[in-house]
């Protein structure tokens, strides 16, 4: 398996990127990010036109999916599939729903704030945002990514877009199934994933 690009947002809302060694930001918000990122006459195309509707986790998801397609040389993404890994998840927005629930006398909640603390959300946007057509899904298992790359193994091969949300970062990797790669770290997160290559 081969990782054909992976970008890392950091919590100061800074990019990195693996093979290209892209650096962007610390931007003040999302919205400042989005607006630089797809000024870039290189970046891919990205529909971004519901951003401003999806909350943070989908926001940062989308943001350091666009920066992997980059990474990996620009090219559309239409034949991947994206798979989200353990993490934080959507914790915030439970949180948000939670609270609103307890505010409206635990009766009614905002049923907006409901869907986005489905795991699933971030993926599926940022599949929509870039045009993704294969399958979705969201996995938690051990912290261990080894046991992301064997449930990346028994997927049919192609390319995947892996991506794990945690407090702090945003993690996205672009592998292919199909190619042979550099032996995979084992890590229990993915940006320490990203880290041990980018001191490659």
């Amino acid at each position: 398996m081969k990782i054909a690009g992976a970008a890392l947002m950091t919590g100061t809302s800074e990019f990195r990127t693996l093979h290209r060694r892209g650096r962007f930001g610390a931007f003040a918000d999302l919205n400042a990010a989005r607006l630089a990122l797809t000024r870039r006459p290189d970046m891919p195309h990205c529909d971004l036109n519901d951003f401003g509707r999806g909350g943070a986790t989908v926001r940062r998801v989308t943001l350091t999916a666009l920066l992997t397609a980059w990474d990996a040389g620009g090219g559309q993404l239409a034949d991947a599939g994206v798979v989200g890994w353990n993490g934080d998840g959507c914790t915030a927005e439970n949180l948000n729903y939670w609270n609103d629930y307890l505010e409206c006398g635990r009766e009614a909640g905002r049923g907006g704030l409901f869907v986005a603390t489905l795991p699933t959300i971030p993926y599926c946007e940022a599949a929509i945002a870039l045009g993704c057509r294969g399958g979705v899904a969201y996995f938690r298992t051990a912290p261990s990514t080894g046991r992301l790359w064997e449930l990346l193994a028994a997927a049919p091969a192609g390319r995947y877009l892996c991506g794990e949300v945690t407090g702090d970062s945003v993690c996205m990797m672009l592998t292919d199934t199909r190619l042979p790669g550099a032996p995979l770290h084992d890590r229990p997160r993915l940006n320490a994933v990203f880290a041990a290559l980018e001191e490659r």
